[in-house]
């Protein structure tokens, strides 16, 4: 399992919301690319930004910031908030973002995921999907589809998307610990490449996530833990790493 360090970017600044709340923000750093930077020394391979100006209003200022992160050397961009259309998604993986997250689209149009999945790949194109209750939370989480989240998922496995980030929205930015029922129920039906999101605590957490590597939860994004210093992401990368070298050694 890999630890996905995330950077939320709101009016340039890297911040962390409760439950997507644009009123419940703490301001973390003025510069979310000394923020990717630190990441990067502590060994993340991967880091997970969002564009809440993006998710929120579908336009951005922050396109600039994103793409200095996205050419960093010798780490990974998943990029997610406000991507709708394909000339979006071709723009951001021309900019260096490893893989493009779509999440009010697979739900508003899920012929352009599809169609994007045949575009650019599998590998380049992930579904959020953002769980409110039982149904899937769109525009920026400030909307409740009618669409329950098992069908926008077996949509999605249909449409030819491989990787899902699935966040409990209830649990994002409480440090409540990860939804690992709707995780195992998720991954029980998709065979696919599951990245957990929302809640995690600590290294316990993260234990319990590591039983749901063999159903295919294979990534974690971790925010808030981080920042507030109840997660050290260097000391648990090499924690994650060895884990996965005792495993490999065992098999």
């Amino acid at each position: 399992m890999e630890i996905v360090p995330a950077i939320d970017i709101r009016g340039g600044k890297c911040v962390r919301l409760v439950q997507g709340d644009p009123s419940r923000e703490t301001q973390y750093a003025e510069d979310p690319v000394e923020v990717a930077r630190y990441f990067r020394e502590c060994g993340a391979r991967h880091v997970h930004v969002v564009d809440l100006d993006g998710a929120f209003t579908g336009k951005s200022p922050n396109a600039p910031i994103i793409r200095k992160i996205a050419f960093l050397p010798g780490v990974k961009v998943e990029l997610g908030g406000g991507i709708r259309t394909l000339e979006a998604v071709a723009y951001w993986l021309e900019q260096g973002v490893q893989e493009v997250i779509l999440g009010t689209v697979a739900v508003e149009r899920p012929g352009l995921v599809e169609e994007a999945v045949v575009r650019f790949g599998p590998e380049r194109v992930a579904v959020a999907l953002d769980i409110r209750g039982e149904r899937i939370a769109v525009r920026g989480w400030q909307q409740v589809s009618r669409h329950s989240a098992m069908a926008v998922a077996e949509r999605m496995w249909d449409a030819g998307v491989r990787r899902f980030i699935v966040t409990d929205v209830r649990r994002d930015g409480t440090l409540a610990g990860p939804a690992i029922k709707r995780l195992v129920k998720i991954a029980q039906i998709l065979d696919a490449r599951i990245t957990a999101s929302g809640g995690i605590r600590d290294r316990n957490d993260l234990r319990e996530l590591l039983n749901l590597e063999p159903l295919g939860v294979d990534r974690v994004v971790v925010g808030k833990a981080i920042y507030e210093g109840r997660l050290n992401l260097k000391e648990t990368v090499k924690w994650l790493r060895a884990a996965e070298n005792e495993e490999r050694d065992a098999g």
